[in-house]
């Protein structure tokens, strides 16, 4: 009877023990578990992070990747536009020059009566003395004038997009030489109208003796401020804008 009571408690307390055993395994499992779970939601966290920032790294980068075409495509229009520019300014040059010779080698016969061609200012000016263009004190043009706009005509006349100045001076003796010098200078504009040159193309304006090149005390001097200015110019807006 006693051994069977001993060989009952052995039994009992082996199961308590194993029981106790597989507790503490399951505790500590769960434990394990709950760690893992928490780690992992962690990463999982982290990871949304990255991707965002990923995803905000390829907006970004798609962003600049435009920015950077849009400014390519602007430097080279740019570039397009300047070339334009630098062609058009030698294609003026390259026509001032060519009317500068033709002007000089056509008002040759009038250089020592009171004509003279010179480029300044980025234009081709003409000048004439009043003694070869008009009569004495008047606006009405002298045959010899009439010869010398005809001759100027003709050369202007084969560059139509070129525009025509004409601007009327005088000394400072007389009545109302800002009134002479306007109605000389619409003088010679009638005068190459005459030569079928569009009126359009011109500008006539009159400065009295306020512009003078000379000293107007002596007789010399008022001779080079009697005169008038021809001033070739291109057509400034149709250089710039290319049309």
């Amino acid at each position: 009877m006693l051994q069977k009571i001993s060989l009952a408690w052995l039994l009992l307390l082996t199961l308590t023990v194993t029981s106790c055993v597989s507790k503490k395994k399951y505790q500590a499992a769960t434990t394990e578990a709950q760690n893992a779970k928490m780690t992992n939601d962690s990463l999982m966290k982290v990871n949304s992070q990255l991707q965002s920032q990923l995803n905000d790294a390829i907006s970004s980068n798609k962003m600049l990747t435009s920015e950077r075409d849009k400014y390519q495509k602007e430097a080279e229009d740019a570039k397009k536009e300047a070339e334009g520019y630098s062609t058009a300014v030698k294609e003026y040059m390259d026509q001032a020059s060519e009317v500068e010779t033709k002007l000089k080698d056509k008002m040759a016969d009038y250089a020592d009566r009171g004509a003279n061609v010179e480029y300044k200012n980025g234009m081709v000016y003409l000048t004439l003395d009043d003694k070869l263009l008009f009569r004495p004190g008047s606006a009405k043009i002298s045959k010899d004038g009439e010869t010398v706009l005809g001759t100027y005509a003709s050369v202007i006349n084969e560059y139509p997009k070129w525009r025509v100045i004409v601007v009327g001076h005088t000394d400072d003796r007389g009545g109302d030489n800002w009134a002479l010098s306007t109605n000389r200078a619409n003088s010679v504009v009638r005068a190459l109208k005459d030569n079928k040159i569009d009126p359009a193309r011109f500008t006539a304006a009159g400065q009295g003796e306020y512009n003078p090149v000379a000293d107007n005390s002596t007789a010399e001097g008022r001779a080079q401020n009697r005169r008038t200015e021809l001033i070739l110019v291109p057509e400034t807006f149709k250089l710039l804008n290319r049309q």
